[in-house]
């Protein structure tokens, strides 16, 4: 999980903060980052050093309906991360986290945790729910594969829209000039 920090002030902003702190709305969908540089604040309260994210640790969101996680890919400034948050350290010679995050993200896990959810105003995803899911393990080379693969059919999907979008208006743009055309 992740930081529990309390008080009223313990997430509020500071310029000059020696920490980062990482929020479910710095998390698209796709599970990328939102932007690049997070909000800073000053804990008051130690932190413990096995909070402090690392490179290559996924982030899931334990509460909400959204079903993305995050390949973190390190920061210059020590990371911490809400704990809304479960934080997944994978063993790197078993299990790539950018797979591991990106099967988080699938169709598959989506169902799983649609059916384990909790609460109804906010729902919750619990530890056990997390456990439960059967993530298929291909060797590494595989993992690595898949998610090249997965990464140029996001792409693929990305330029497509673009190109529709880009066509969508070239038309409008031709329908307003023989409109004005004709009215002349």
């Amino acid at each position: 999980m992740g930081a529990t920090l309390r008080g009223r002030d313990a997430t509020r902003p500071v310029p000059d903060g020696r920490f980062s702190f990482l929020r479910i709305g710095d998390i698209s969908q796709d599970g990328t980052l939102t932007q690049s540089d997070f909000v800073r604040i000053e804990p008051n309260e130690p932190i413990n050093e096995a909070l402090i994210l690392r490179e290559g640790d996924v982030l899931f969101p334990n509460r909400g309906t959204r079903t993305t996680a995050l390949s973190f890919p390190g920061s210059q400034r020590p990371t911490i991360a809400g704990s809304q948050f479960f934080i997944l350290r994978p063993n790197p010679k078993k299990v790539s986290s950018d797979y591991l995050s990106w099967f988080l993200r699938s169709e598959i896990a989506h169902l799983h945790f649609e059916g384990r959810r909790k609460g109804s105003y906010v729902q919750i995803i619990q530890r056990g729910d997390l456990a439960e899911l059967e993530i298929p393990l291909p060797p590494l080379s595989g993992q690595h594969k898949i998610v090249e693969i997965a990464r140029l059919a996001q792409r693929e999907r990305i330029l497509s829209e673009e190109l529709t979008e880009r066509r969508w208006r070239l038309a409008n743009q031709q329908l307003l000039q023989a409109a004005q055309k004709f009215s002349a």
